[in-house]
């Protein structure tokens, strides 16, 4: 098995203590934030330690090829892109911190999904629709590598499909 890192802030030392981990035979790198781990083995300790370090990590078989993945199903807010909208665009209405909490309460089992976004959007009732323009033009970015990542996934052949509970505007 090959286990890949990924970090912002990935430590020559975070990568040797999880080769050690995963009793790996040599490390690879991919790019500035993201290596290969050759040989390793799925064992205890290795997703605590990544969770602490705040790296991502997945096990990927010996053989397995990009072209091998038919399909890229990705979240975007907070993933592919680096904000979540519904809180930007409280934030230019004055009401974030109302939106959190409904936004918090979901998360938590207390609300449905459903009525979680009737409560969101009713406080959002008022806003102009040039903040969606605002929000977009202003603080809407591709996550680090996204841009990458996706063409690679072109360049395989995989298809690409984007998953939001947000708003189509911004997909």
């Amino acid at each position: 098995m090959h286990l890949v890192i990924q970090g912002a802030t990935l430590a020559d030392d975070d990568l040797r203590q999880l080769a050690q981990l995963a009793g790996a035979q040599r490390i690879e790198r991919l790019s500035a934030v993201a290596y290969r781990l050759i040989g390793a083995q799925q064992r205890p300790g290795i997703a605590e330690y990544c969770a602490r370090a705040r790296l991502d990590f997945g096990f990927v078989p010996e053989n397995r090829k990009l072209a091998d993945m038919g399909l890229l199903a990705i979240d975007m807010d907070s993933t592919l892109i680096t904000i979540e909208c519904i809180d930007e665009i409280a934030n230019m209405a004055g009401v974030k911190a109302e939106v959190s909490a409904i936004t918090a309460a979901a998360m938590a089992g207390k609300l449905d999904y459903a009525e979680s976004l009737r409560r969101r959007i009713g406080l959002l009732r008022d806003l102009d629709q040039g903040a969606l323009a605002r929000v977009y033009d202003e603080r809407l970015r591709l996550a680090p590598g996204a841009e990458t990542m996706l063409a690679a996934m072109q360049r395989a052949g995989v298809k690409t499909l984007l998953v939001s509970g947000g708003f189509s505007f911004f997909t």
